[in-house]
């Protein structure tokens, strides 16, 4: 398999180019301006890696255009252009987009699917529970809440409907609203990723976690994910048609 690396000096791209070794045949972080369609690769390419930032993607759109390979995005923070473009790529080729690479996070947001539909069938006493979102990462990452805060709250929505969003809180905010979701980001460190669910109910609180302990774990979801696409026909893929069944950022 032959991968090109765009956003290849971020974290994700120096740890995919370790992790992978001869298998990157090319490494872009930004192409130059001015630089036309159609920018020489090294040969055939099957699937590019995209770990860059939405403003880069007009410099990735530049690059795709003229080569048939498959995309593997994880690239976080995307505005409604930016989902336009994916979907876009997705109908001329095969695109894998994913906020996290890992695995064990996806089981994480089926857990909570699991959780949320579970406490929603208990009735009135089920509709009391409320979900706050802890999310933890290294001090240079640039967004914030993390992408995969906000596909875990939209796992949570999709069983209890479209929540009232708080990110963080300070000052006389009143009492909380039951259809209120929490989102509170911490940064520092290097941290590679970490994230907390509170499901607190009427005397009794649920918690579901997952740490990531190194970034070599999303490498190798972003390589799996590039072996999973690489033969696919055009259409927009996920973890869940990784793995299998459904719920998961």
């Amino acid at each position: 398999m032959r991968l090109c690396v765009f956003g290849s000096e971020g974290r994700m791209g120096r740890a995919i180019r370790e992790e992978a070794g001869d298998s990157v045949v090319a490494c872009y972080d930004t192409v130059p301006p001015g630089t036309p369609p159609g920018v020489p690769l090294a040969g055939h390419v099957d699937v590019m890696l995209d770990f860059s930032l939405p403003e880069a993607w007009d410099d990735l759109d530049r690059l795709l255009e003229p080569l048939d390979c498959a995309l593997v995005t994880g690239t976080t923070g995307l505005g409604p252009g930016h989902r336009e473009m994916l979907d876009f790529w997705a109908s001329r080729r095969a695109v894998f987009a994913a906020s996290n690479m890992s695995l064990g996070v996806h089981v994480l947001g089926r857990l909570l699917g699991t959780a949320a539909r579970m406490l929603a069938s208990a009735g009135d006493t089920g509709g009391d529970f409320s979900l706050e979102v802890v999310e933890l990462h290294h001090g240079g990452k640039v967004d914030s809440p993390s992408g995969t805060a906000l596909k875990l709250v939209e796992i949570w929505e999709e069983v209890n409907g479209p929540a009232t969003r708080t990110l963080g809180r300070s000052g006389p905010v009143g009492p909380r609203r039951l259809d209120e979701v929490g989102i509170h980001s911490l940064r520092g460190g290097d941290v590679a990723g970490e994230h907390q669910l509170h499901l607190l109910g009427p005397g009794e609180r649920l918690v579901l976690a997952h740490s990531a302990t190194g970034r070599r774990t999303f490498a190798l979801g972003a390589l799996r994910a590039a072996e999973f696409v690489k033969d696919m026909g055009p259409g927009l893929y996920s973890m869940d048609d990784l793995l299998g069944g459904d719920a998961g950022p």
